[in-house]
């Protein structure tokens, strides 16, 4: 009994130590828990984009791309819980993480089923991919970016650059860059998520471009020997009326350069790229300038004198053939001249330098986003100049001696057909929703060149039988000089090229530009008339005919330049 009471009493203390220390709380356990309540009670559910962006600034040096790795994120002690939602879910807010959009999954909840649910599991990190099923409370999923990661879209207008990025006025970032996989800017090229892909059925190529221009530009005029004459003197002598030594006599036409107004005409072009990063593309381009024409149209009873000015040969003198002489003829006289030019051509781009960045420009203070764009150009290319002159008379003699009326033609066509290899190169500078686009081409290869000449006259005189006559020769074209001649010429046709663009929507963009296009060795119908003439061999020829054989054929070349403005607009998909 002695012994047991002071085992009991002996117990009773030491429980009674052991429940007090229990039950004491260590300066330890004190900042661990009081930790922790202020962590719940200052728990947030999302972090903002200013605050992740001010924290991660410092670390970012992408320009315009999200693309900056992420640190895996570390497990904490404890994971705060927050509290229960109590309209029946639970919402995981966007957060972002280095610049990263983590997109959380909306998760429904209903009734029993959140009894269901599998229990959190602290520090777990998903990343790169989507788990179907429901999110794990405290567990963290990272959403695969979509598309091709591009800032392919129109940049903000007024921005400025700090840190090195352009930033717009909202804070967004202003680029129209390529993803990452494209090692570069494609500077408003919209890229393609996949490769280049051809239409099995009917349906537009995947990536591709095609624009319209109307073109309004000038050629170089057609040189033309005076062609038409006229004597202000009515009473000049016969033998001089028309004929350009005589003091009196006036040129009505020719003697000049002829088609030098503006003509109308179109460019289309088109093509496709051929891989995702638009590296490669596949071109086409046609132009097409409308008839340029000019005309000259005269008649006359007598009065005014009417004149065709010719050297004549066998005298050695200037000498005229006469349409409208009072007494002698009357008639009319007319002179069309018409000028066809035409290019086309496809070629293989190649992209070869890009560059962007943030630049402070000449009339704006600020410092705003650019990018450039240079391509190499290798293709083919063809154009054709053609060109006609056409000389009209219809006569009828006034002497009662030799009666009988006359219908003349002179034709001079001269038809040039470039084909060769093109080569040069493409700028295109992007600055907001502006764009400056710079092309020099050089084209290298042959034109053939072909020059017609025809003559024809026919003549009705009652006193012969029978009474019409024809004769393949007119005044300047004769037996002489009549036929088809052709030869083969090296050429070179260099191309400039510039635009500035206004870019409406991602696809749409509107253009003003100047072209100017110069063509080495062509032949014009104008350099191959030739006022000398032998009037022997005027119809009717009389045999045997004699002296020199004039006009004579030579080929002379010259060149040609066209150029202009255009206007129109592109659109690329």
């Amino acid at each position: 009994m002695r012994t047991f009471l002071p085992l009991c009493i002996s117990f009773f203390l030491a429980v009674l130590v052991a429940s007090e220390s229990q039950g004491q709380i260590t300066p330890r356990g004190r900042s661990v828990r009081q930790s922790e309540r202020v962590a719940r009670a200052n728990w947030q559910p999302m972090r903002t984009n200013a605050a992740a962006n001010s924290e991660q600034a410092p670390q970012n040096n992408l320009r315009g791309h999200a693309s900056a790795s992420v640190r895996p994120a570390q497990a904490t002690e404890s994971v705060p819980v927050p509290p229960p939602d109590t309209s029946g879910g639970s919402v995981i807010q966007d957060r972002v993480i280095q610049n990263r959009v983590i997109q959380d999954r909306v998760i429904q909840d209903r009734g029993a089923a959140i009894t269901a649910q599998p229990q959190p599991i602290d520090g777990r990190i998903v990343e790169g991919r989507i788990i179907e099923g429901p999110v794990l409370d405290g567990q963290i999923q990272l959403a695969p970016i979509y598309g091709d990661g591009a800032c392919d879209g129109l940049p903000v207008a007024g921005c400025g650059c700090g840190d090195g990025l352009c930033t717009g006025c909202d804070g967004t970032i202003a680029c129209d860059a390529c993803g990452d996989f494209c090692g570069g800017s494609c500077c408003g090229e919209l890229c393609s998520t996949e490769a280049w892909r051809p239409c099995i059925t009917l349906c537009l190529p995947q990536d591709g471009w095609v624009s319209f221009e109307f073109l309004s530009w000038y050629q170089d005029g057609l040189y033309l020997p005076p062609l038409v004459t006229t004597s202000v003197d009515p009473d000049v002598s016969r033998n001089q009326a028309g004929v350009l030594t005589s003091p009196s006599t006036r040129i009505l036409y020719g003697g000049g350069g002829v088609l030098t107004d503006s003509i109308d005409g179109g460019r289309l072009r088109f093509g496709v790229w051929l891989d995702r990063c638009h590296t490669w593309g596949l071109g086409a381009e046609l132009i097409s300038m409308s008839s340029n024409s000019d005309s000259f149209v005269a008649g006359s009873e007598g009065l005014p004198i009417l004149a065709r000015p010719i050297f004549n040969t066998e005298l050695g003198v200037e000498d005229s053939e006469l349409v409208a002489y009072p007494d002698v003829v009357s008639g009319a006289v007319s002179v069309n001249v018409n000028s066809d030019f035409e290019s086309g051509g496809f070629y293989i781009r190649r992209l070869r330098r890009t560059e962007e960045g943030c630049k402070q420009w000449l009339f704006c203070g600020c410092p705003e986003h650019y990018c450039t764009r240079t391509e190499l150009l290798v293709g083919y290319r063809y154009l054709q100049l053609d060109e006609t002159v056409a000389i009209r008379e219809s006569l009828v003699s006034n002497d009662s001696q030799n009666p009988g009326s006359f219908e003349i033609l002179d034709a001079f066509r001269a038809r040039n057909q470039f084909n060769g290899i093109d080569l040069g190169y493409m700028f295109r500078s992007t600055r907001g929703y502006w764009t400056y686009d710079g092309s020099v081409r050089i084209a290298i290869g042959n034109t053939k060149q072909t020059v017609t000449i025809a003559g024809q006259s026919q003549i009705n005189d009652p006193s012969s039988v029978p009474n019409l006559q024809s004769y393949d020769a007119g005044i300047l074209a004769l037996s002489s000089n009549n036929g088809v001649y052709e030869q083969n010429e090296f050429a070179v046709v260099p191309e400039i090229g510039l635009n500035l663009g206004y870019q409406l929507t991602d696809h749409l963009r509107l253009m003003v530009g100047y072209t100017g296009i110069y063509w080495s060795n062509v032949v014009r119908p104008g350099h191959h008339i030739s006022r000398d003439v032998n009037p022997n061999l005027i119809p009717p020829v009389q045999q045997p005919v004699t002296g020199a054989k004039r006009p004579a054929f030579a080929f002379d070349t010259t060149d040609y330049w066209i150029q202009g403005i255009s206007l129109g607009g592109e659109y690329r998909w």
